[in-house]
């Protein structure tokens, strides 16, 4: 009889834990559905400007100082974004291109969540 209460316990904890974790999922979708264009739009530049200081911030001490950091964006009809991160820096063209790709996947860490958006990242090389 014990065994059987605990075993109860154990499911309606887990249950409970589920459907809150359930809940929690398809609050934050409802969310961004729920927010006007503007809100959106807001909510978007911001998670853009982070980006874009974490870039500069992360290249800097990586010794890249004063790195040109641009990011570009094109949103479809759907509302999928696809960004490009953009970097310029003199250091970064001398690197072997192996060096290049394992920083560009440096980088892709500072990328945010968005299951309806992609990053890509390049260097922009000069002459």
């Amino acid at each position: 009889m014990e065994r059987r209460a605990g075993s109860f316990r154990f499911w309606a904890a887990t249950a409970i834990l589920v459907s809150v974790a359930v809940l929690s999922v398809a609050g934050t979708v409802m969310c961004r559905t729920n927010l006007s264009s503007e809100e959106l739009e807001g909510y978007y530049r911001e998670k853009e400007a982070r980006l874009v200081k974490d870039t500069r911030a992360y290249l800097n001490r990586s010794g890249f100082d004063n790195s040109g950091v641009m990011l570009t964006r094109v949103v479809d009809g759907s509302g999928s974004r696809m960004y490009t991160v953009t970097v310029h820096h003199r250091d970064i063209d001398r690197m072997e291109e192996a060096d290049r790709e394992a920083l560009a996947e440096e980088l892709a860490a500072f990328a945010f969540e968005d299951g309806r958006s992609t990053f890509n990242y390049k260097f922009l090389f000069t002459d």
